[in-house]
This record gives C-alpha cells, structure tokens and sequence, in this order.
C-alpha cells in the first residue's frame, strides 16, 4: 500500500530520477553524471533516507548554477600503487567521484583481493550506502566514509569542529537483502528541527546549545551543534574519520570547510572535502560463496532471536531500508510537496521551467 499524507504526493521513482537529471544537465553536468547523480539521490527516498534525497537537489543545482560547484569535472587518479589510488575530484560534487573512486576499489580488489581509494578536492556525496552497495554487485564487501562541514562537537570541546563522518559498510548474502550498515556518528538534525516545531523536548545527549552545554531543549539545540553517539567512543571515530578523508585523501579536515551550508545557505559552496572507499573481495581470504552462506546464517541466528519488549520483529542492519525501497518502488515513491516545490522553483531560477514540473496538479 502507497504511503500518503496530505503533504506527500507519490510519484514514480523512475520519472522522478529522469526530471532530477534533466535539472542537472540544464546547469552544465553531463549527460552520465547528471543520470548518476539523479540515481543516488532517488536511492536514498527509496530507502527512506530523505534527509539525503531529492531535497537537497537545489543547493547542488544552484551551486552548479553559481560556479561554486564544477558541474564537468575532469576526474583524475594522481596516485596509484598497488592495491591503492587517488582520486581528484575536480570540485566535482561526491556523488561523482565517489562512485568513480568505487569502482576502481573494486577493480583493484579483483586483481589484490583488496581496493582502497582517497578522494580530494571533492564536495557533498550524499547517502553513503550507495558507495559501499556498489561492491555488491561483484560480491565484495564495500566501506564508504567521508568528512563535511563542522555542525559537530567533539568530546570536552565548546564549539562544532567537525562533520558526523558516516561509516557505511555493505556485506553481501547469499539471498537477500544484503547487510548494509550505514549510520552517522551523530544524531539526527532533522529530528530535532520536528521537536522544536512541536514544542517537545530531546534526549540529552542529542546535542549542545550554543554555549556547548548539552542540553533538552530543541530550540536551543537548533542553535548550538550535534553531540557525536556514544559520548568519547562515537567522538573517536569521527576523529579516525577525519584523518582517514582529511589527512589520508589529502583533502580538507572538516574544521576547514565552509559551514554555510550546514547554518541554512540555499546553494552549495566548495568544500575540498574527502572520501575513503574500500573494497573486499572475500574470494581472496577463501570462497565468496561459502562467506555469502555463512552471513545468511549469521542473519538467520540474528532473526531468529527472541525480540526485546516493545519489539515485534529482529532485522539486520539494512534490512527495513530494502523492504522499504521494494515497496516505494513497487507502489510509488512518496516525496513530501514541499521538496517538489523546491525543484520547482530551483528549475525557474536556472531557467529550467519548460520541461514537466515536479508538483503534478
């Protein structure tokens, strides 16, 4: 059954993709990577990741529009030896590179049982499953992380110094739905906005004021920066993060990224931020087919496990995405009109407005 609301019209995630792309392409992008960009993008609505979907097509259009963002980068590896390359993104946006920088991990996996790619000079590359799903396809485990704009403090400090670093990792199955783990380091801005709008107040340990006090009030977190998970733990990983897309890729730490986007701008400024894919080829550490068994059977003991209270049903890490992408693209992808009045918009201001709107009357 389709999910619809009062301000969600269903549209097909394939239309969609099509009128997401022919926005890109009006600002300059390539006819690939507008379609490749448009791809990711409607992935993560299928997924129900809206908060890395087709909502934040604007800023990149108008950062493509404004010449902040290349939109016809010229990718190019300036390192390469053995298992290991480096990628130049151009200013290109990550959802580019990022999916060029995989492929070649899995390249260099299928020749060294192992691929390991940096980029640099990179911007925004959206849900970062899409990245590590990628090795699924030759059935190798995939790992996709990145660094962005500060809206983070880390453990003991005052102020946002960092981005929320996602760590996404993709395990193939032998049936699936693959285990895809995919989570930031932080908890979710978004969630916070609903409270604040709701007047209801957050868990303590979402986020800070503006004076870096952790704090329950939504109001006052919307003002100050998100809290990393798990106290010191989550806030480690973010700095293993940053090193690994920072100083690894020889690219920008997140403190030395432009916040605009992150405090409400409406484009897409340059970052010369950083990406860190892998690729592992279980072939090479023994048989891809006995490890695909051996993680169903992994799945199954999770599954088969007595749920706590309040708790209907065990899954895996991944597993209600993949339900929820089957059926979005089964019965129709619901996107909220407010986003579709955005693309609407963006497509008038970069004269854009002659092809099918995006809010069907």
């Amino acid at each position: 059954m389709a999910e619809v609301s009062a301000d969600v019209q269903v549209v097909d995630h394939e239309e969609l993709q099509g009128n997401v792309a022919r926005l890109f392409q009006h600002v300059g992008a390539p006819p690939d990577h507008a379609a490749g960009i448009a791809e990711v993008l409607v992935a993560a609505d299928l997924r129900g990741v809206e908060s890395h979907g087709v909502n934040f097509a604007p800023r990149y259009v108008r950062g493509m529009a404004q010449g902040l963002i290349n939109a016809r980068p010229a990718l190019s590896f300036v390192s390469q030896r053995g298992a290991v390359a480096v990628l130049d993104a151009d200013n290109g946006l990550g959802f580019v590179s990022a999916r060029r920088a995989m492929d070649e991990a899995i390249a260099l996996a299928a020749v060294h049982g192992i691929g390991a790619v940096t980029v640099r000079n990179s911007n925004h590359f959206g849900m970062a499953a899409f990245y590590a799903m990628q090795a699924l396809e030759s059935g190798m485990i995939g790992h996709a992380t990145t660094d962005g704009p500060p809206h983070t403090v880390l453990w003991g400090v005052r102020r946002p110094i960092v981005s929320n670093d996602p760590i996404a990792w993709a395990f193939p199955t032998a049936t699936p739905p693959a285990i895809v783990v995919d989570t930031a380091l932080t908890g979710v801005k978004e969630k916070i906005r609903l409270a604040a709008a709701r007047g209801e107040s957050i868990p303590a340990d979402w986020a800070v004021d503006d004076e870096g006090v952790p704090t329950t009030d939504a109001v006052r977190a919307l003002a100050g920066a998100l809290l990393p998970i798990g106290g010191h733990k989550g806030a480690a990983l973010i700095v293993a993060g940053e090193l690994l897309c920072g100083a690894l890729a020889g690219a920008r730490f997140s403190p030395e990224i432009s916040p605009a986007i992150v405090q409400g701008a409406s484009a897409h400024d340059r970052w010369n931020c950083g990406h860190f894919l892998l690729a592992l080829d279980p072939a090479a550490f023994g048989d891809r087919a006995q490890f695909a068994r051996r993680a169903d059977e992994f799945a199954a003991m999770v599954r088969g496990a007595e749920p706590a209270a309040g708790f209907d049903r065990v899954a895996l890490p991944g597993e209600l995405e993949w339900e929820t992408s089957e059926r979005r693209r089964r019965d129709g992808l619901p996107v909220s009109v407010a986003s579709l009045r955005q693309l609407d918009a963006v497509a008038a201001e970069v004269g854009a407005a002659d092809g099918t709107p995006f809010v069907k009357d």
